[in-house]
């Protein structure tokens, strides 16, 4: 037990809080809006909010609730979304490596008086070479499961 006190002590000290730090501010369930896409890229906007859907209660201590009785509402809107070419390949393979990279937007309402706790702009890049079997599918898959992660975090307080 002491041990344990020891070692977290140093945690403490360095700002780490444990939890979201949402629960003070009465908010303990939350509704996931239908996740928006402002992108040409189809349906990036249903694979976010499944990914967030399932995210959130593993990443969080949020509970999801229905509109009607969650404490908050979490809005995210896909900003942006466009593929690069970092490496050109040759005729037969245009494309040797490239990226892929989207913004989000997410807010956070609280219910009872409509005051945004949490607003935030989330960006990630993932990356993907076609000489070792990855490809833009891969990408986007990979880019998905990053921005759900970082929506989850960004709910934390200290994140």
């Amino acid at each position: 037990m002491v041990l344990w006190l020891v070692a977290a002590l140093p945690m403490t000290a360095c700002g780490y809080t444990f939890g979201t730090g949402l629960h003070q501010q009465g908010i303990q369930t939350v509704h996931l809006k239908v996740v928006g896409n402002e992108t040409w890229r189809q349906r990036l906007e249903a694979e976010l909010g499944a990914e967030l859907a399932r995210e959130l209660p593993v990443s969080t201590d949020l509970l999801p609730a229905d509109a009607r009785t969650a404490d908050a509402t979490l809005e995210v809107v896909i900003g942006d979304a466009r593929e690069r070419t970092l490496v050109v390949g040759d005729r037969q393979n245009p494309k040797r490596e490239g990226s892929l990279e989207g913004l989000v937007r997410i807010r956070l309402v609280r219910r009872s008086d409509g005051v945004a706790v949490v607003e935030r702009d989330i960006v990630d890049r993932t990356e993907f070479r076609d000489p070792i079997a990855e490809d833009l599918t891969s990408a986007r898959a990979e880019l998905i499961s990053d921005l759900a992660r970082k929506i989850a975090l960004a709910l934390e307080a200290s994140f």
